[in-house]
């Protein structure tokens, strides 16, 4: 079950209303009919109405949460909260931005797809813009400092992967001429005095002992 909180109260453009997230998934945004209803200039009980009319429409969970329904578990936190009004309701329900656009199309009101992009634009998305702010330009401390944390995190995860990219640029840099040219002859060097320490004067196989070694040298430095 996805944890539900309140927000607090929101306001866009003339309106205002309870601020709600989660119950739909992380992060995610809804709004109390009992609001819809007043930003729409209806009752209560038209948009239960509407809803009740096409409930198979709206899918438990994803469109739609009624805080009476026993089986969802989220009766407490509504009457935590206070939004149950009256022991003769019947469904306090909560949507989704899913089930917000499913009702207004039931409802088939162009005054109402204007007030729905409003609350689209400066609501439901409205989270997604504060997580891509700089954590400074956040008035909310709450915000900032979770913001701030992320920038951290996302700091770390670039300067990391800058360093593997050092790293790789590193690794598969190829030796210049002059240093092969300085490897070669300090390889020879250390190779002239082995031969000389060991006594092994045979031409063929100090020929092919260097000429292993020049490749070998040759492939490494690409």
């Amino acid at each position: 079950m996805n944890e539900l909180k309140i927000l607090g109260t929101e306001k866009v453009g003339n309106f205002k209303f309870t601020g709600i997230e989660g119950g739909f998934g992380e992060n995610k945004k809804a709004m109390l009919v009992r609001d819809i209803a007043v930003i729409h200039g209806k009752e209560v009980r038209q948009i239960n109405q509407a809803i009740n009319m096409n409930r198979k429409r709206f899918k438990d969970g994803i469109d739609v949460i009624d805080f009476l329904n026993q089986s969802n578990g989220f009766r407490k936190f509504a009457e935590d909260n206070g939004l149950i009004g009256s022991n003769r309701t019947q469904h306090v329900y909560l949507l989704s931005e899913r089930g917000y656009a499913k009702l207004l199309k039931i409802l088939e009101d162009d005054k109402a797809w204007e007030i729905y992009d409003e609350l689209v634009d400066n609501y439901f998305n409205m989270r997604y813009v504060i997580q891509k702010q700089d954590s400074y330009m956040i008035t909310d401390p709450v915000q900032r400092a979770k913001r701030w944390i992320e920038e951290q995190e996302e700091h770390q995860v670039k300067l990391a992967m800058a360093k593997q990219e050092t790293k790789d640029v590193q690794d598969n840099t190829p030796i210049s001429s002059k240093d092969y040219q300085v490897l070669s002859r300090k390889i020879g060097q250390k190779l002239d005095r082995y031969l000389s320490q060991h006594q092994i004067y045979n031409k063929n196989q100090v020929a092919l002992l260097r000429w292993d070694l020049n490749n070998a040298i040759l492939k490494a430095a690409g």
